[in-house]
């Protein structure tokens, strides 16, 4: 399980895998429709573009898929199929990514629950490094850095842990370009990171502060979908 899917059985591992290979040979063969889609998520903004599929073996599957979309696969080594010829959505390791050729080989096909699609906003990660830091009556404050963000909520990367109580309220501080901004929040869970801390918080933004995070939200998803378009794989 990450933070993009939870693999799930319906009729077992084996069978379903048996299922899914078995749709996707009968859209090779033309028996079905292709409305194959794949999805992955680049720096937290989605990347869905259509693919086609060339070849299916016992446990594998060769694609055709959008330049970009091999970018991202390559850097996740995983993806996501959609069609609504599948009972569920489908997770699939990467085991060969040829940017060139936009080809993909997936095996290890089997049901998820896209976690991300459940989402209520909108989230990017950061490109540059942001302040930020969490503020409580009569806690010390907490300083770090601003990891990713959506107008619902924020993490941020600390060096050690704080030893917050779940459902600590107080007010994050956020050194956005555009200026400032103090919003309220209350945490969720903490993550270790090896040698550093991820704190993530739900957050009740003013109007105001909203404003200014969708500003920089959709700048950010400006970038990064250059970033994918400038890679040296993609033929422009």
């Amino acid at each position: 399980m990450n933070d993009i899917y939870q693999r799930l059985q319906v009729a077992g591992e084996a069978q379903d895998q048996t299922e899914i290979i078995a749709t996707l040979t009968a859209i090779q063969d033309g028996r079905l429709k292709n409305d194959l889609r794949l999805l992955n998520f680049y720096r937290e903004v989605p990347v869905s573009y259509g693919a086609e599929v060339l070849t299916v073996e016992d446990h594998d599957a060769e694609l055709q898929v959008n330049q970009i979309q091999a970018v991202v696969i390559a850097h996740e080594k995983l993806t996501v199929l959609k069609s609504s010829h599948f009972r569920r959505d489908v997770a699939a390791a990467v085991t060969y990514v040829n940017v060139e050729k936009s080809r993909v080989v997936l095996s290890n096909l089997g049901y998820a629950l896209v976690r991300a699609d459940r989402r209520m906003s909108v989230r990017v990660q950061l490109g540059s490094a942001i302040d930020a830091s969490f503020a409580a009556p009569e806690l010390d404050a907490v300083h770090g850095r601003l990891h990713d963000m959506s107008l619902t909520g924020m993490s941020i990367n600390v060096a050690r842990n704080p030893d917050l109580p779940i459902s600590q309220k107080g007010e994050l501080c956020i050194a956005l370009p555009s200026g400032s901004i103090t919003v309220a929040a209350s945490l969720l869970k903490v993550i270790g990171l090896g040698d550093s801390f991820r704190l993530v918080f739900e957050i009740e933004p003013s109007r105001a502060a909203e404003l200014s995070i969708s500003q920089y939200i959709f700048q950010r998803q400006v970038e990064i979908i250059k970033e994918l378009k400038d890679h040296p794989g993609v033929n422009n």
